[in-house]
C-alpha cells in the first residue's frame, strides 16, 4: 500500500505535488480569521483578497490550527504515514499532530506514524517533504531508517526571509508602530530566520531589496563550503518576479542547478504578509 505524506497548509505545495510518485500527499488546512471574516487556508483561497482583507481591517487577525480528528482522519488512510507541521513556535498544530498519531495508534497499533515538528515552515517544508519522497522512492529503506535520516537532514537545513509589509506585525503587536513606520519609508528590510526552536528572530536590517538578495545570496554561500550542490526552494506572497530574480542571482553565483519556486498560501501569507520572499537551502 502507499505511503502517505501529510502535511499542513503552511507548506506550500500544491495538492497534486506527489501524484506522479506514486506517494498519497495530504494537506490540512488552518484557518485565518479576518475581524468576521473566515478564511480555509485551501486551493480556493485567494492571497490577494486575504492581504487586502488583512490591510482593511483595524484590529488583529487570528489563525486557527486544524484539530486532532482533521488529521486523524487522513492518518487513517494508509499503513505507513509521515506528518511534518509548521513550527510549533507559532502554532499548535504540532500538537493537533501529536494528539492525533496517539489517537490513530490507539486504535491500530500495526499502522507506523512518523511525526516531524519542521520547527520552520514553507520552504523548510518542502525540501523536507522533496527529501522524504526522494527516500521513500529508493524503496530500500524502512520505516524507521527514513524517520531517522529525514532527522539528521532536517538539521542541515537553514531558513532565511524578508519581509516587506509590515502592518500585520503592527496590529498583531510584534512590531512597535513607530519602527514599522521608520522601516517601511526608509525601504529597510529585516534579513529574518527561525531559530532551533522555531522562534522569529531578525538577522540583520539592510536598506534596499538589492543588497538585501545580495546578502541572503551570501548565506547560501557559507553552504557550498561544504556541499558543491543542493537544492533551494523560494516561497513568495505575491512576488513571483522578486523571486525570480532571486533564483537568477543564486544560478549565476553558484550554479546551483535545484531552485524552485512556489506563491505562497495563505498562513504563510498571514505571517510574512504581502512580497514576502522566503528561502531556505
Amino acid at each position: 500500500m502507499k505511503p502517505r505524506i501529510v502535511t499542513d497548509s503552511s507548506c506550500d505545495l500544491p495538492s497534486d505535488f506527489l501524484e506522479k510518485d506514486g506517494i498519497d500527499f495530504s494537506i490540512v488546512p488552518l484557518t485565518i480569521i479576518v475581524g468576521d471574516r473566515e478564511f480555509i487556508d485551501d486551493e480556493t483561497l485567494d492571497t490577494k483578497k486575504l492581504v487586502a482583507a488583512m490591510k482593511s481591517c483595524k484590529t488583529a487577525s487570528l489563525t486557527s490550527c486544524p484539530s486532532p480528528e482533521d488529521f486523524s482522519s487522513e492518518l487513517r488512510k494508509n499503513k505507513v504515514s509521515y506528518i511534518i507541521t509548521l513550527t510549533s513556535g507559532l502554532s499548535g498544530t504540532y500538537n493537533s499532530a501529536r494528539v492525533a498519531r496517539e489517537m490513530v495508534l490507539e486504535e491500530n497499533g500495526d499502522l507506523k506514524i512518523g511525526l516531524f515538528d519542521s520547527l520552520s515552515t514553507s520552504p523548510f517544508m518542502i525540501l523536507m517533504i522533496m527529501k522524504l519522497r526522494d527516500f521513500i522512492k529508493t524503496e530500500t529503506m524502512d520505516f524507521e531508517t527514513i524517520c531517522e535520516k529525514l532527522a539528521d537532514y532536517q538539521k542541515t537545513l537553514k531558513l532565511r526571509f524578508i519581509l516587506q509589509d509590515f502592518s500585520n506585525l503592527v496590529k498583531t503587536g510584534r512590531m512597535n508602530r513607530v519602527v514599522g513606520v521608520v522601516a517601511s519609508a526608509l525601504s529597510i528590510f529585516p534579513i529574518c530566520r527561525s531559530d532551533e526552536i522555531g522562534k522569529i528572530q531578525i538577522v540583520e536590517k539592510v536598506r534596499g531589496i538589492k543588497k538585501a538578495f545580495s546578502n541572503l545570496a551570501n548565506l547560501v554561500e557559507e553552504k557550498l563550503k561544504t556541499q558543491n550542490q543542493f537544492p533551494v526552494v523560494i516561497t513568495h506572497c505575491n512576488n513571483p518576479s522578486q523571486a525570480q530574480i532571486l533564483k537568477e542571482l543564486l544560478e549565476q553565483r553558484f550554479e546551483l542547478k535545484e531552485i524552485y519556486i512556489f506563491p505562497m498560501h495563505g498562513l504563510t501569507t498571514y505571517y510574512a504578509n504581502d512580497k514576502s520572499i522566503l528561502m531556505a537551502f
